[in-house]
């Protein structure tokens, strides 16, 4: 019976840790569907998923999935242990856009990945690495 302890140890650890990264993803802060529409200057004919850094100093993704199809597609984001941070049905529409906030993930490799069922319609792979720098100044006199 001491392991016990033990056992009731291992969950807490492995619940706090999903809690961790459940709360460290801030997800989607807009979205913007577009129906096809006189907005839409071309019709999309092939499926497309864009992935673009908004500004180069934060680490805010703009998202742009193309899709001609009429079925439903779903958007995961995976870390590099294929741990789910996201995942969500995107509506039927020719055009999704969606920002997506990364600010508080750590340091790794992250995947964007689009798929229809079990089919993988696209993917796109983010990393994410800190850099420092130090700089050292030398004044002789």
């Amino acid at each position: 019976m001491k392991r016990t302890p033990f056992i009731l140890a291992a969950i807490l650890i492995n619940l706090s840790f999903a809690k961790a990264q459940a709360n460290a993803y801030a997800y989607n802060e807009s979205k913007i569907s577009i129906v096809n529409n006189d907005e839409t200057p071309t019709p999309v004919t092939s499926f497309r998923l864009k992935v673009a850094q908004v500004k180069p100093e934060e680490l805010i993704f703009k998202i742009t999935v193309e899709n001609p199809g009429t079925e439903r597609v779903t958007l995961s984001i995976r870390d590099a242990n294929n741990y789910t941070l996201h995942q969500e049905s995107l509506p039927i529409t020719m055009l999704y856009v969606a920002k997506f906030n990364m600010q508080e993930l750590q340091d790794g490799t992250y995947t964007f990945e689009i798929r229809r069922g079990r089919n993988k319609l696209a993917e796109k792979t983010v990393d994410i690495r800190t850099e420092t720098s130090i700089s050292r100044t030398v004044s002789v006199q």
